[in-house]
């Protein structure tokens, strides 16, 4: 027999072969480095954000308080136009699943949409605003960036006020006739009657109708303006004074105005 063999060379090979198929460390660090990176950045962002400014003696620029307000509702509205601007694009491209004939719409075009309807929508409240004013003149005034009633309107105003207001008016309107072979004024702001009395305490200024005769019948001569509210007082031809509906005078002044 000969000596016995030994299994030492197959046993290194068998080793060396194992130890090829571990990962090396330079593979694993390099396995590892995305993910560090990752959480060092969310680290970092999460520090920034919490950190409180701290002066330490130094000048610091900030923003004022109305500043910061403005830029806080300003982001707020941002936002909110961003969500919308997604929240249409979704309901846009839900809808075309069921009406195959409506085109898909992207991000980039649902804000296109969103804001021309914004502005669409600021040309109609304009114009409704605009409106108001021309049937209420001088019963709003400006304060900041809108508008609210004028203090001292026909709300505070008593109704013997408003009596008294416009018996001065008839006053000044008799004195005119009698200047001018009884004829009533063309119209309102004329020479010959003081421009205060015009003027409705509640704003605006008393409506003049065409071709009444001072003194002559009962139709109406003059009334409040719209900015009165419901009830208006009316001064007739024959110098009395009457409260009327505002349907009421509508239909009168129609009357009156039928050749």
């Amino acid at each position: 027999m000969g000596p016995p063999r030994s299994d030492h060379p197959s046993r290194l090979k068998s080793a060396l072969r194992h130890a090829r198929r571990l990962p090396r460390p330079a593979a694993i660090y390099q396995h590892d480095k995305v993910p560090l990176k990752r959480n060092a950045g969310l680290v970092l962002g999460i520090w920034f954000t919490a950190v409180l400014p701290v002066s330490a003696g130094m000048t610091v620029i900030t923003l004022t308080d109305i500043a910061r307000a403005r830029l806080d509702a300003l982001s707020f509205f941002v936002a909110g136009f961003f969500f919308i601007s997604w929240v249409v694009k979704c309901l846009w491209n839900h809808l075309a699943k069921t009406f195959t004939k409506l085109p898909r719409l992207d991000y980039r075009r649902a804000l296109g949409l969103v804001l021309l309807s914004g502005l669409m929508f600021y040309v109609v409240l304009t114009m409704i605003s605009g409106a108001r004013e021309l049937l209420t003149p001088g019963a709003w005034e400006k304060q900041g960036v809108g508008y609210r009633t004028r203090e001292g309107g026909v709300a505070e105003l008593s109704k013997d006020v408003r009596r008294t207001a416009l018996r001065e008016l008839q006053e000044g309107i008799w004195g005119y006739a009698k200047a001018h072979d009884g004829k009533a004024p063309a119209g309102p702001l004329v020479a010959g009657i003081e421009p205060r009395l015009w003027r409705f305490p509640g704003g605006g200024l008393y409506c003049l109708m065409p071709d009444v005769t001072p003194g002559v019948g009962r139709d109406v001569l003059v009334y409040e303006p719209s900015s009165a509210g419901g009830r208006r007082f009316v001064l007739l031809a024959d110098g009395s004074i009457e409260d009327r509906s505002e349907g009421t005078l509508k239909r009168d002044l129609d009357e009156q105005r039928k050749p």
